[in-house]
């Protein structure tokens, strides 16, 4: 099966927007749904990997942000921005387009450079 996905960017890529099945999560811990990123985890990739989402011959990572951590002109909504600032823009767009269900705020840790003491933002690069 596959779905339409929130935002536009990457749709046209073929093997993105399915549902996968793994036997790392299950229905009894939360939704028992989970998004895949396959460049953020070993479980993703793995599960990506397998059900041919990505491949050893993939071309580019797809990761929408630059090195100062703004959007792409792949995410145009959002280009330019840096991606800890636009939450507001992106809810915005989400109501807009009628595909926000709740909007709420939660509290939890996050990831701080111990050196700096700023903030930590995940980009997959090619290594």
């Amino acid at each position: 099966m596959h779905y339409t996905p929130l935002f536009p960017y990457f749709a046209d890529i073929k093997t993105a927007f399915h549902v996968l099945c793994d036997e790392y999560f299950t229905e009894d811990n939360g939704t028992g749904v989970v998004h895949q990123a396959p460049y953020f985890g070993e479980d993703d990739y793995r599960v990506c990997f397998v059900n041919d989402v990505i491949n050893k011959d993939t071309g580019s990572v797809v990761c929408p942000i630059d090195a100062q951590c703004r959007f792409t002109d792949e995410a145009k909504d959002f280009q330019g921005q840096n991606v800890k600032d636009a939450d507001k823009t992106i809810i915005k767009y989400l109501k807009e387009a009628e595909r926000l269900v709740h909007q709420s705020v939660m509290l939890h840790s996050y990831p701080f450079c111990w050196r700096s003491d700023t903030t930590l933002i995940y980009r997959a690069v090619p290594s």
